[in-house]
């Protein structure tokens, strides 16, 4: 899987149980996008979310 910043909206239903444990418990959000996961490689320009 590419980042989720780079993923088309035909892939959500085909990866949705591996997207949902990507967003799940989010520590990074994408400063581009503003797409959250939990490690900083799903996303393309990644900034920890502090807590």
């Amino acid at each position: 899987m590419n980042t989720l910043c780079k993923l088309k909206k035909n892939k959500l239903a085909t990866d949705f149980k591996k997207i949902i444990k990507i967003v799940s418990k989010p520590k990074f959000i994408c400063e581009k996008c503003a797409r959250v996961a939990k490690d900083k490689k799903y996303l393309c320009s990644p900034l920890a979310l502090k807590k």
